[in-house]
């Protein structure tokens, strides 16, 4: 391996999130508070995002009516309730995907940045009171007009011993990248605490689509840091890393990952991520031993130059 692509949530950190603060945008802080409680504790399909806001604070059952669940490629999920309490349409996502959608608010962009800085995982709050729908007419899920509500920090626990293990790889001369659909800011923060070194590049997906063929394949190289990737997006990476000449592997846990894993030279999987993840990689961490990986390392490289020695003889 001469360079390991990892996944943020769930594989530099333990995938423990809990909820942190709310900045409240045109609304008081308690009822935005008790807003999101309702969004989380009302969604059919819970993720570990709604799974935090929920030990935080649960919510009171409300009348659904229409659901578009979160997916990797949207970055959003949304309800749509019809109740005197809460009606309307409800989304919980990344800015980078939701930003066309409302007016700019500049005192919650400036918190927004100022929490990403400091490696904390930020979503945005919005809602339309006056439509109750979230698909189009085809029946994809789209999005109404809507009014900017808040903004959500949510924390996360790096792994143990990350730190020795991620000095262990560069001390090896194994390259480093973080390809994450969280915030690039927020990535990076959170790489430069797990002590990646140098001036750490980010790049998000918005910008690579925006990339030619060429321009891809350099950022690629250059960036080491990627935030709102896609699954598609990522798996692209690693194509163009391997094009470039790199033994690539890729470390992940989630259905996100599975492109990315399948196109990696050697795809790794946590013990505690999807069914899917673990059916397509070529190595799992047995109790999630991140810390394992570099002694793996070791192992192959002695295990080849034993081979190259051998062969010379002859």
């Amino acid at each position: 391996v001469t360079l390991l692509c990892t996944d943020k949530t769930g594989t530099l950190t333990a995938n423990k999130i809990r909820y942190e603060d709310v900045h409240p945008i045109g609304i008081d802080k308690a009822t935005l508070e008790q807003r999101l409680a309702d969004f989380a504790s009302n969604a059919s399909a819970v993720n570990k995002t709604t799974e935090a806001i929920i030990a935080w604070r649960t919510g009171e059952k409300r009348r659904v009516v229409d659901e578009a669940p979160f997916s990797s490629a949207r970055k959003w999920s949304g309800l749509a309730f019809d109740d005197p309490a809460i009606r309307g349409v409800y989304v919980l996502g990344a800015l980078e995907m939701l930003q066309d959608h409302f007016a700019s608010d500049a005192a919650a962009l400036a918190q927004l940045h100022q929490w990403s800085d400091a490696g904390l995982r930020v979503l945005v709050f919005a809602h339309n009171p006056d439509v109750t729908t979230l698909h189009a007419a085809n029946g994809e899920p789209a999005l109404p007009p809507l009014t900017w509500l808040g903004v959500i920090s949510f924390s996360d626990e790096l792994r143990p011993h990350l730190q020795e293990t991620l000095a262990a790889f560069t001390g090896n001369g194994v390259k480093l990248k973080v390809i994450s659909g969280d915030n690039p800011q927020t990535v990076a923060a959170l790489a430069k605490q797990a002590g990646l070194p140098g001036d750490l590049r980010a790049v998000s997906g918005p910008e690579l689509a925006a990339m030619s063929e060429g321009e891809f394949a350099q950022t690629a190289a250059e960036a080491t840091v990627f935030g709102r990737i896609s699954p598609q997006q990522k798996e692209q990476l690693v194509d163009a890393l391997r094009t470039q000449g790199e033994y690539v592997a890729m470390i992940g846990d989630g259905v996100n990952d599975v492109l990315s894993l399948k196109k990696a030279n050697m795809g790794i999987a946590m013990e505690s991520g999807s069914t899917a993840t673990r059916a397509v990689a070529g190595m799992v961490l047995l109790g999630d031993s991140f810390e394992a990986m570099p002694k793996a390392l070791l192992e192959g490289q002695r295990i080849v130059a034993s081979i190259q020695n051998i062969l010379k003889s002859y």
